[in-house]
């Protein structure tokens, strides 16, 4: 049995990029930790779902079930306030936005966490933060800096192939005409967003486990409408169960350290053979 970290920005983070493989790991006898930065609150919720109270209880509960669905072991919280798309979001007294804080300081934090669980393997996010999310971006840093003191475990990065990801959003702003929400999109974000087709070391195969993503997702009932309309967890989340198979039933980790006296094999064993990305062929004259 080996024990794996995961650490994420926010509530639904965890749904959207590695519940799969969560369930995975759970449902093969491995320990899954969870490890959450912020509370979430500054999330884009309905004036019916504010108007309820605590967002950040709200948030935190959904969290939970999530958990619950994926087979959680243990739960870490950071404690730290959401930031905000912008990094400006307002808090109260006495919390603290996560992209604010000093990283070496969040690291010291996680290595705690690591050493107490005895963690095997630690996932972060990617260099750009997925999309860039100042809260993603802190992730990156705080677990990378963690990670390279803390190294008896192998750190993989939680990530999107960039190359597809960059099709779809094309594809979407070319529609701006029919929907004009979307002529705020930033196409040029999306062509450093996320990681290279071609870094990419672990393709995980979730479609056995894709009903605990669903439930995941699920979960987080609260980020699927806004209102200024559906959000993405919305729309995923009413794909017909064939097509959602097919678009979420893979998750991609790219390999960052190999960690000291980690076991021969670990990665291999925990997330599959190394991903060998099919060229794209080139129409020859």
């Amino acid at each position: 049995m080996s024990t794996v970290v995961f650490v994420h920005a926010h509530p639904d983070d965890e749904a959207l990029l590695t519940s799969g493989t969560m369930a995975r790991l759970s449902a093969h006898g491995h320990r899954v930790v969870l490890v959450m930065a912020t509370d979430g609150a500054a999330g884009l919720v309905s004036q019916e779902v504010a108007s309820d109270g605590d967002v950040a209880a709200t948030r935190q509960a959904e969290l939970a079930t999530s958990g619950r669905a994926l087979g959680v072991s243990a739960f870490h919280q950071l404690g730290y306030s959401d930031s905000g798309l912008a990094g400006d979001a307002v808090v109260g007294p006495g919390q603290h936005r996560f992209a604010d804080a000093e990283v070496d300081h969040v690291a010291a934090e996680l290595v705690s966490i690591f050493e107490a669980e005895s963690a095997d393997v630690v996932v972060g996010y990617d260099r750009s933060g997925g999309y860039g999310h100042p809260d993603h971006i802190q992730v990156h840093h705080t677990v990378r800096r963690a990670a390279e003191i803390y190294t008896f475990a192998p750190l993989l990065e939680a990530t999107l192939p960039r190359e597809p990801m960059l099709r779809v959003v094309k594809l979407i702003y070319a529609q701006r005409w029919a929907v004009p929400a979307l002529g705020g999109l930033d196409i040029e974000t999306w062509r450093t967003a996320y990681t290279p087709r071609d870094k990419i070391d672990y393709r995980v195969d979730v479609r056995p486990n894709i009903t605990q993503k669903r439930a995941s997702l699920a979960a987080h009932a609260s980020q699927a409408t806004a209102d200024d309309g559906p959000r993405t967890l919305s729309a995923l989340l009413k794909l017909p169960k064939p097509i959602f198979k097919w678009v979420l039933g893979r998750e991609y980790f790219h390999k960052v350290l190999a960690g000291d006296g980690a076991q021969p094999g670990l990665l291999g064993e925990l997330f599959g053979p190394r991903y060998e990305p099919r060229r794209r062929k080139v129409a020859r004259n």
